[in-house]
């Protein structure tokens, strides 16, 4: 096998193996597509780094025990030892983790976590059994708030309730999808229940598309809310020009993860998939303490 091969069914992985065996020949989609794929660019020619052998023969004894690569001599992990194995790999993106010896790696929110060794990088989330929760999605609330917190109120469209504010959504839009429509035509709804509703644009079909240039349009009008609402209406919007952060908040929908319009963030980073009636939503929040 060359440089890098397949461990554990496609979720364990040998740092030296994240080609496909012939038993799976694809990888697992979500967190080792686009981690896998960044720390193999850390291995040399052939699929090799420096701590790897040229090659293993087939008669190579399976019962044969690798140093350890990315340990410091009394097995604690490191974090120069880490990047020294993998290059490719951003020192700002490993983190140790509360679980003993695992440290977290991410790209944008997808997340795994790799032995101390560097040895084995282990897909899937990561659950405090005592409490219940998911340490992994705490992780990935804190990457999408970060990401919303890069833009100020002035570079979103708000609607605001009247009275007290008791809930902040950030949403991502698309002025051609058909929930997103839906949403916005029950917009009274939400904001008589103190809800706050905070758009950014995510235009599905892409910079240069009808979509994307109606977007840059409202944002560009004079009065931006009545543009939008226009504009969700299926009514024309006049074409305009001018400085915008479209492609920003475009961009900024593929680093939080969107799989779909609208794309509803809590202040926290919590995300909710998909359209939810105001009722329904604001007994999330209660069920949830919100």
């Amino acid at each position: 096998m060359s440089g890098c091969e397949q461990g554990l069914s496609g979720t364990v992985l040998h740092h030296k193996s994240i080609a496909v065996n012939s038993m799976n020949r694809r990888l697992p989609a979500g967190i080792l597509t686009v981690i896998v794929l960044s720390l193999a660019a850390g291995c040399g020619e052939a699929g090799q780094n420096k701590y790897t052998a040229k090659a293993e023969v087939e008669s190579t004894p399976k019962t044969e025990v690798e140093e350890p690569v990315a340990a410091t001599p009394d097995g604690a992990p490191s974090v120069e030892l880490l990047t020294a194995v993998y290059p490719s790999l951003d020192p700002e993106t490993l983190r140790e983790t509360a679980a003993s010896g695992l440290w977290e790696v991410n790209q944008g929110t997808a997340y795994g976590y790799l032995t101390p060794d560097g040895r084995y990088l282990i897909q899937g989330d990561l659950v405090d059994l005592q409490t219940g929760e998911s340490l992994t999605e705490q992780r990935r609330n804190e990457s999408r708030k970060s990401v919303v917190d890069q833009f100020d109120a002035d570079q979103m469209i708000s609607f605001a309730p009247k009275g007290e504010t008791k809930h902040d959504l950030y949403i991502f839009t698309d002025v051609d999808c058909g929930y997103c429509r839906k949403l916005h035509r029950e917009l009274d709804d939400y904001l008589a229940k103190g809800i706050a509703i905070h758009y950014l644009f995510y235009p599905r079909s892409g910079p240069g598309s009808a979509s994307f240039k109606t977007a840059e349009s409202v944002w560009c009008a004079d009065d931006r809310q009545a543009a939008l609402t226009r504009a969700k209406a299926n009514q024309s919007v006049e074409p305009k020009q001018c400085d915008n952060p479209i492609m920003a908040q475009y961009m900024a929908g593929q680093q939080v993860g969107l799989r779909g319009t609208p794309m509803i963030l809590l202040a926290d980073g919590t995300v909710i998939n998909g359209y939810m009636p105001a009722a329904r939503l604001e007994e999330r929040l209660k069920a949830e303490g919100l």
